[in-house]
């Protein structure tokens, strides 16, 4: 793109089989549904496993400048607004000037952590949004997304965070532009990773090997366009957190190293490199500039992610 990646921040087309029936009763007529239906058959079994799952919704996104954007409709409002999909984010926020256009109640404020420091947010607790059919968390964090706004060609209005995924089965397909809700996900075991997930200041994290050295528990991390973001030397000082949402961050400065995800290993990745951690207890930030290249598919029930490849 031209240009230094971004810190973080601070609907599966329907697989229709059926037969194509005629009114023709010669032999070649059905030997031809025959062929087809063969076909058919054995185009359903090459398709990846994931594929074949159950999808009990869907949403259209768009993966542009590293991030995943949504829209997201809001009850009684026309216009739909600009969410992005964000698994680093520990909850999910709405922009404070956007509820104010709302008009939509601000509760308390408390305080939560981002990448520069401790800021301030309000609890919403009756937001009625929906995406693609889908019901949103009501209860979200009303929070000042403007620096974030002004890093994008288009108003941040929220992002979607980690209690979107809580008790879902939730794929991402960079490629066909979908966000899947699975009812279940068998994976092709060989054509994809499949990483433990381990929660930490209310995130998503997941072991990765940086330079050969040994995997270092790492936030998976959707709202942040680069590659991979990681500590470079310093202890861990802050205590552990809740409520983590990042707000731009600035990187001491990019290397070209190996990263490695299960067996898989990437060379020549340009890594942010920090003095100390983001957030206690994590090493780093795993973005979408490795994770677009997968099909990704984050299982929170089953405590797992899986990295397939697409084909």
């Amino acid at each position: 793109m031209g240009r230094q990646p971004r810190s973080r921040y601070p609907q599966s087309q329907r697989y229709q089989r059926g037969l194509l029936l005629t009114g023709s009763r010669t032999n070649l007529a059905h030997r031809s549904r025959v062929r087809f239906f063969l076909c058919t058959l054995l185009a359903a079994l090459l398709l990846p496993v994931s594929a074949r799952s159950e999808v009990l919704g869907e949403i259209h996104s768009q993966y542009r400048d590293g991030l995943i954007w949504l829209k997201v409709d809001v009850t009684g409002k026309s216009e739909p607004l600009n969410f992005l999909l964000d698994s680093g984010a520990g909850i999910s926020a709405i922009d404070l000037r956007t509820v104010r256009r709302l008009g939509v109640h601000l509760g308390n404020r408390q305080i939560v952590q981002g990448v520069n420091g401790q800021g301030f947010a309000y609890r919403v607790n009756d937001l009625e949004a929906v995406c693609g059919g889908i019901a949103l968390p009501k209860s979200v964090l009303a929070v000042d997304l403007r620096a974030l706004s002004d890093c994008c060609d288009q108003p941040v209005d929220g992002i979607l965070g980690v209690d979107f995924f809580r008790s879902r089965i939730v794929q991402i397909d960079f490629t066909e532009g979908r966000v899947r809700i699975l009812e279940k996900c068998d994976p092709n075991l060989a054509n994809c990773e499949i990483l433990p997930i381990r929660m930490c200041n209310d995130a998503f994290c997941v072991p990765v090997r940086v330079a050969g050295s040994p995997a270092q528990w790492m936030r998976l991390d959707t709202g942040c366009d680069a590659a991979l973001e990681c500590v470079f030397s310093g202890k861990e000082k802050r205590r552990t957190v809740r409520n983590s949402i990042g707000v731009s961050g600035v990187s001491v400065r990019h290397i070209n190293t190996s990263v490695q995800l299960g067996k898989q290993c990437f060379n020549a990745v340009t890594v942010g490199v920090y003095r100390e951690p983001t957030f206690p207890g994590e090493a780093g930030l795993l973005g979408n500039g490795l994770l677009s290249k997968f099909r990704l598919t984050i299982d929170q029930r089953g405590n797992r992610v899986i990295f397939e490849n697409p084909i």
